[in-house]
């Protein structure tokens, strides 16, 4: 699935009702070379990877000072290698099946929530992709969602520093008929990186009254 390799299987009593295996050994070992390394020294909140000298993790102390913070990221694999160059190749050269083999690697965390909510891109992004990278994931994997958050047009942000970014406006709207009040949300990003965009989200749904968020992503 990853490589286009052909895979054979031997049908056997003991596999015989096992789901088949879409991966070759080769792919199975790249692919385990790239999750994060759960015995690394992590922010346990973030997963960020903590040096020695770092005591707490700075980027959970500065977005505390602007947001009420997610609950816990639940994320499997590091946004390097060939996780790097399967999301830009997903993404920008817009290679609409790779969502396949994405929702094949992916386990979204079984913890407890009212609603699974996509991170949305803008208007203008999906028009020009052609799809939702992060929806096209959870259909791909069957995974019902609600389509809770909307978010504005605006220029590129990655030439712009955090502080630039937290200074612009929150481009998310809330979309939806849905009673939020009390409730628990698992936002799904494809990528996390300063946790910005991810904490600009809940800070809308917090306005709704919602309980606490986690968050999923697909890289770190």
């Amino acid at each position: 699935m990853s490589c286009g390799a052909k895979l054979y299987e031997n049908i056997t009593i003991y596999n015989l009702f096992k789901k088949p295996n879409r991966l070759c050994d080769r792919c199975k070992e790249n692919w385990d070379n790239i999750k994060l390394d759960i015995k690394a020294r992590r922010c346990s909140r973030c997963l960020k990877h903590l040096n020695q000298d770092e005591a707490y993790c700075l980027d959970c102390k500065f977005l505390s000072a602007h947001f009420n913070l997610m609950e816990q990221l639940y994320c499997q694999f590091q946004y390097d290698g060939l996780m790097k160059e399967m999301i830009h190749q997903y993404k920008f050269l817009k290679d609409y099946y790779l969502c396949e083999l994405l929702a094949h690697l992916i386990e979204i965390p079984q913890t407890s929530y009212d609603y699974i909510v996509p991170i949305p891109s803008s208007p203008a992004h999906d028009l020009s992709r052609t799809f939702n990278p992060v929806e096209a994931v959870l259909k791909a994997k069957g995974i019902r969602f609600d389509k809770i958050l909307k978010m504005s047009n605006r220029p590129k942000q990655s030439h712009l520093t955090k502080k630039e970014r937290l200074a612009d406006e929150n481009p998310f709207i809330i979309d939806t008929e849905l009673d939020l009040n009390g409730k628990e949300i698992l936002l799904v990003d494809d990528i996390y990186t300063t946790g910005l965009t991810i904490h600009r989200a809940g800070c809308k749904l917090y306005a709704k009254n919602i309980r606490k968020f986690k968050v999923f992503a697909f890289a770190r």
